[in-house]
């Protein structure tokens, strides 16, 4: 019993790494699943039921109709489920098995793809907002994404996904 207790506190116990980037306003490390929070991820399935709660006796709020779409996870429970945020800022709870690693990013704004992560390097592309786009990598501010056959380099502040929010699973 008193093992139990002392692993109980351990786990209450924030690390200096953790309480450092809470105090900072960074992602909590403290998390059930041991991923930072807040993390963008993708959803799995062509259709996603979004709860009220965390667990399947709630009602499904909504249901995302879009694989890869991708979400922020914003909070975690215990026993599985995710709170996670659409980039219209609604939020509601999904089993953590309707998840996977982030994919794919939204276009919230319309860019410019460029050749190389500068905007002064030649333009090959433009995507509308709402494109849903392949995340291929990060560097500096941007992303390289692809769309069909079209690649680039967009901004990452006009893609909802492209900028790290923490490392995603």
């Amino acid at each position: 019993m008193r093992r139990r207790i002392a692993i109980s506190a351990l786990l209450l116990h924030l690390s200096p790494a953790a309480a450092a980037a809470q105090a900072a306003g960074g992602a909590r490390l403290d998390t059930p699943s041991g991923f930072p929070v807040p993390r963008f991820v993708s959803l799995k399935d062509e259709e996603t039921n979004c709860r009220i709660g965390p667990s399947f006796d709630h009602p499904v709020k909504f249901v995302f109709k879009r694989a890869g779409a991708p979400v922020m996870v914003i909070a975690e429970s215990v026993d599985h489920w995710r709170k996670i945020k659409d980039p219209d800022g609604d939020a509601c709870w999904v089993h953590q098995t309707t998840l996977k690693g982030q994919s794919h990013v939204l276009v919230i704004a319309d860019t410019a793809l460029h050749r190389r992560p500068d905007a002064s390097a030649r333009t090959t592309a433009m995507l509308g907002r709402g494109v849903l786009a392949r995340l291929i990598k990060r560097r500096n501010g941007w992303v390289l994404v692809a769309a069909d056959d079209i690649r680039g380099w967009s901004d990452e502040t006009k893609v909802w996904g492209g900028a790290i929010v923490a490392e995603s699973p």
